[in-house]
């Protein structure tokens, strides 16, 4: 059974960034696949963000140069 889904979960309770990529990632299997310490997932945010910004310049800048 998925974790979201179990009777102690959705109590309102709030997560850190690195349980909410551990479930995304692991298909709401696991919120502790990552760990216990809350800046892995700021990191994986911050670098998907940062990747995410360098495609979007680099796409504005290859059609200004063409």
């Amino acid at each position: 059974m998925r974790l979201i889904f179990t009777s102690n979960f959705n109590k309102f309770q709030s997560i850190n960034a690195t349980q909410a990529w551990s479930l995304f990632l692991t298909g709401c299997k696991k919120d502790d696949s990552f760990g216990k310490n809350p800046m892995i997932g700021k990191y994986l945010t911050v670098a998907i963000l940062g990747s995410v910004i360098a495609q979007i310049l680099e796409a504005i800048l290859i059609s200004n140069s063409a």
